[in-house]
């Protein structure tokens, strides 16, 4: 039996605020989107989409996955200051 991997899906659609104040978007990235579990990127996107319904409210276009190794809650975690 094949195990599943887990990929995160990202966009490079869609604006950042660095914070509340800001009156026009300023910082350029990528959106994380969610992640999804299958045994190829296409399994994992199919399950993924079948959880976010949200999804169908955007305006997202373009989605890119990448393969990941950790789930982000079980990742290291690090402080900016």
């Amino acid at each position: 039996m094949m195990s599943k991997r887990l990929f995160l899906f990202i966009t490079p659609d869609g604006v950042t605020y660095s914070s509340p104040e800001r009156n026009e978007p300023d910082v350029d990235n990528y959106q994380v989107l969610g992640y999804g579990e299958g045994k190829n990127e296409e399994e994992a996107f199919d399950y993924f989409i079948s959880q976010a319904a949200w999804l169908n409210d955007t305006k997202f276009e373009e989605v890119i996955s990448v393969e990941i190794k950790h789930k982000i809650y079980e990742g290291k975690h690090f402080n900016l200051k």
